[in-house]
């Protein structure tokens, strides 16, 4: 298994088709397609149906490209830091949050920070809620940010902030009169209501200690941790 086919491997998961690979590795479409081809040789069992020129991931390649990705984020991450270290730059703070929060509160919150005599600087990363923990709990992230309440024994973690909830409904159900909303109408209307973990805004990681809405969707909790 080689760096270069996993890179291939990537980008077809990535851009939906071999050509398209070809374009973002700057490979011809028969170098993407051999590589593709050595890889699942390696692997024994196909990463792709082919159907003409389309290409279509198989369960396997799903469940591969999750670990493939994070393995090129974590040599790209070591390029730069190596590069960095060349240059005398200090160490960056690496960040990981939630989709919702890192393409929201998280960068103005940043750009918000007071300057420094040497400021560091930030690597942010969009993860799901418990892959924000998996990285400060191997360390490849130094704060984690989500909004689902979670906890864990070798984490600290640290409430911060917490902001109202909506519920989704049609105009015509009966819970679209209600100033409020509790969790028993939910159970009882069987709503397609937003869950409160989905639709608060805030950063971090937390318990529901701080958390208990009296109507829902009333608060969503946020707290940041780190190791």
């Amino acid at each position: 298994m080689e760096l270069h086919q996993l890179e291939a491997f990537s980008a077809v998961m990535s851009a939906g088709s071999i050509t398209g690979a070809g374009r973002l590795l700057e490979r011809s479409q028969p170098a993407v397609t051999r590589q593709i081809q050595e890889l699942e040789a390696d692997l024994g069992y196909a990463l792709f149906n082919r159907n003409g020129p389309r290409v279509t991931p198989t369960h396997c390649a799903f469940l591969l490209y999750e670990e493939v990705e994070r393995s090129l984020i974590g040599l790209k991450t070591i390029e730069q830091r190596a590069r960095a270290i060349g240059l005398g730059e200090a160490e960056p703070l690496r960040v990981a949050a939630t989709p919702a929060l890192a393409a929201s509160i998280v960068p103005p919150a940043i750009a918000a920070l007071p300057p420094l005599g040497r400021a560091p600087q930030f690597q942010l990363r969009s993860l799901s809620a418990e892959h924000v923990v998996h990285e400060v709990l191997t360390r490849t992230a130094d704060i984690g940010l989500v909004t689902l309440p979670i906890g864990h024994a070798g984490l600290d973690i640290h409430w911060i902030a917490e902001a109202p909830c909506v519920a989704l409904v049609q105009s015509g159900d009966p819970l679209a009169a209600q100033p409020h909303i509790a969790l028993r109408d939910l159970a009882i209307w069987r709503t397609g209501a937003s869950s409160p973990s989905r639709t608060g805004s805030g950063c971090g990681i937390g318990s529901t200690r701080r958390s208990q809405p009296r109507a829902c969707p009333s608060t969503c909790s946020s707290k940041p941790m780190r190791r």
